[in-house]
C-alpha cells in the first residue's frame, strides 16, 4: 500500500510515517508532505477557520495536491484536505487523526468512494483529566490566588468564598456522554458525588456501571453544582447552553466547558457572569481563537480560563496515530465495520 502522511506543527509528517512503518510493516511506500503555516498564530487561526468552515477556509500545501494522485490511503491530522485534492487523489481511505473530521470535504470523498475515518477517544485520557483539573481550580481559586501571589497580593477571598465548599457530595452534571464524559465520570467515582446526565442519544442502562443518572438538560442544570460540557458541535447543538439553561442554574454553580465554545451562547454567558447568575466558569475553548484582547471574560473575576490546553498532550500525539492506523489495519486486513468511518 503507498501512504500520504499530512504533517502539521503540532504531528509532523516524519512521525506520522513512522507510525505507518511500525502499523503496516517496515516495507510501506510512505510520502509526507508537512503543512507549515507562517507561524504558530496563524496555525491556530487557520485551524479555528478551518473547524468552523471546513477545509476550503484552509492553506494547504501547493504540493499537497500532487502528493495525493498516487496513493491509497492520506493521513492527516489539522491539515486540511479540499475538494480539489480529493477530486484529483487516486485514495480509497481518508484518514483523519482526530475526533472530527472538519478538515476533510467528506462529501467529495464519498462521491468519488472514499472512505474517510475520524479517531474516536483520541484526547479522552487528556481532556477528562483536564476536565476535573479545571473543577477543582475553579472551585479553590488556584488560578486566581497563583496571579495574585505573581502580583504580591497574599489573597484570602474570592468572588466564591461565600458558597466555596468541597467536591465531595456535590452533584456533576454531564452534557453528552461519549469518550470523555465516560472517563470524566469514572474519575470522579471516588470523589463521592451524584453525576447526572444529559445526552438524547444514550439509553439509561448505559450509565448503570458508572452510577450515573439520565435526566433532562432542565433537571441537569437545575440540580448540579458543576455543568461540564462534553458534547459535539453541530447545528442541533449549536448555542444548547443559553439564556435559558442559566435561569435554570444555580447562582452557586460552575459552568466547565473543555468541548467546543459554539455549544454555549456567548452573549448569553457573558451576562450570567456579569450579573452573578451562576458561581463562575472554567473554560478551554473560546469562540474566536486567540481570544482578542478585549474580551469581557478577560476583565472578570469569576471565569478560569486557558488557551485551548485540554487535549494538547505528547502522549495524546504520539498516541493518536497509531489508534488510528491500528483500526484502519483492521478495516483494511479483516473487511471490519468500523464505527470510526463517517461515510
Amino acid at each position: 500500500m503507498k501512504f500520504l502522511v499530512v504533517g502539521d506543527p503540532m504531528i509532523s509528517a516524519s512521525s506520522l510515517a513512522e507510525a505507518v512503518r511500525d502499523v503496516f510493516g517496515d516495507n510501506t511506500q510512505v510520502k509526507g508532505v508537512d503543512w507549515k503555516p507562517a507561524s504558530n498564530e496563524e496555525f491556530w487561526s487557520l485551524r479555528s477557520q478551518v473547524e468552523k468552515n471546513g477545509p476550503d477556509a484552509g492553506k494547504p500545501p501547493a504540493e499537497l495536491i500532487e502528493a495525493g494522485t498516487d496513493v491509497d490511503v492520506i493521513i492527516t491530522h489539522h491539515t486540511p484536505l479540499n475538494k480539489e485534492l480529493i477530486g484529483q487523489s487516486s485514495a480509497s481511505y481518508i484518514g483523519v487523526c482526530r475526533a472530527g473530521t472538519e478538515n476533510a470535504d467528506v462529501k467529495a470523498a464519498t462521491a468519488k468512494g472514499i472512505k474517510v475515518m475520524k479517531t474516536m477517544g483520541r484526547n479522552a485520557e487528556a481532556v477528562s483529566d483536564f476536565t476535573i483539573a479545571l473543577m477543582l481550580s475553579e472551585l479553590r481559586n488556584l488560578a486566581r490566588g497563583h496571579a495574585a501571589l505573581m502580583q504580591g497580593e497574599w489573597k484570602k477571598q474570592y468572588p466564591n468564598s461565600a458558597f466555596m465548599g468541597d467536591v465531595s457530595q456535590k452533584t456533576i452534571g454531564l452534557v453528552g456522554f461519549g469518550y470523555i464524559g465516560r472517563l470524566v465520570a469514572h474519575k470522579l467515582a471516588n470523589f463521592n458525588v451524584r453525576v447526572l446526565v444529559y445526552d438524547p442519544y444514550i439509553k439509561e442502562e448505559a450509565l448503570r456501571e458508572f452510577g450515573a443518572e439520565l435526566v433532562s438538560l432542565e433537571e441537569l442544570c437545575r440540580q448540579s453544582d458543576f455543568v461540564s460540557i462534553h458534547a459535539r458541535l453541530s447545528k442541533d447543538t449549536a448555542g444548547l447552553i443559553g439564556k435559558e439553561a442559566f435561569s435554570w442554574m444555580k447562582p452557586t454553580a460552575y459552568l466547565i466547558n473543555t468541548a467546543r465554545a459554539g455549544l454555549i451562547n456567548e452573549t448569553d454567558l457573558i451576562e450570567a457572569l456579569q450579573e452573578r447568575k451562576i458561581g463562575g466558569a472554567a473554560l478551554d475553548v473560546f469562540w474566536t481563537e486567540p481570544i482578542a484582547e478585549d474580551h469581557p471574560l478577560l476583565k472578570m473575576d469569576n471565569v478560569t480560563l486557558t488557551p485551548h490546553l485540554a487535549g494538547a498532550t505528547n502522549d495524546t500525539f504520539s498516541q493518536t496515530p497509531y489508534l488510528l492506523l491500528r483500526e484502519l489495519k483492521r478495516v483494511i486486513d479483516e473487511k471490519a465495520t468500523s464505527s470510526w468511518i463517517v461515510n
